[in-house]
């Protein structure tokens, strides 16, 4: 899949058909602690590429690619009855590849210096879930760790993005975007997987 949307990618900014082509790449952090003293948190980080031909001067197409790892780390001491060993760490990661393709309608041209943008398309969700796990000797304190078997998914989605990029230069401009991807038809769900980038849009 990823060879193919590549190829897409090459092949079409290549070609002298479209009025305009944008490319788009965009980053997301966010950190969150939790616990009696904070000894547990969760990271997530977001990459983010797109590409829109615009065939009108106003409406693309658009080809994209996000990447998000979600990782749960918890430190907390769990006794497991009966065994003489307890759980003292855990983490879960969750990777989440999306590969969309639909149509990008800008509510301003080129020039302007502020440019509003909404797409909305078909998705390709790949996820990996796996946990790890470190448990303690309770008498000798010695430790091991134990990894599940990664869980593996894939569905059909559709991805809605809003985007708004501020003219930097005539080639360049800073932008800011949400998107969400859910399920093919579930609309009602579309704000359970909201996502805030920011990046850069280079003009062709």
């Amino acid at each position: 899949m990823r060879k193919i949307l590549f190829s897409a990618l090459v092949f079409f900014s290549s070609s002298n058909l479209w009025a305009l082509t944008e490319f788009n790449g965009e980053f997301g952090y966010q950190k969150q602690v939790y616990g009696n003293t904070k000894q547990n948190n969760v990271v997530t980080r977001t990459y983010s590429g797109a590409i829109a031909l615009y065939f009108f001067n106003y409406t693309a197409l658009e080809l994209n690619f996000s990447q998000e790892e979600n990782i749960t780390t918890e430190h907390n001491t769990i006794a497991i009855t009966g065994t003489g060993y307890s759980v003292i760490g855990m983490q879960n990661r969750v990777k989440n590849y999306n590969y969309g393709i639909g149509l990008r309608q800008a509510f301003a041209g080129k020039g302007s210096w502020l440019k509003p943008t909404l797409s909305l398309g078909y998705a390709r969700q790949f996820i990996t879930d796996q946990s790890f796990y470190t448990f303690q000797n309770d008498a000798s304190g010695a430790s091991f760790e134990s990894v599940d078997d990664p869980y593996k998914s894939r569905a059909d989605s559709v991805f809605a993005t809003f985007g708004l990029q501020l003219a930097l230069t005539k080639t360049m401009a800073f932008r800011f975007s949400v998107n969400t991807i859910f399920p093919a038809f579930e609309f009602d769900r579309a704000q359970d997987n909201m996502k805030y980038l920011a990046g850069f849009t280079w003009y062709l």
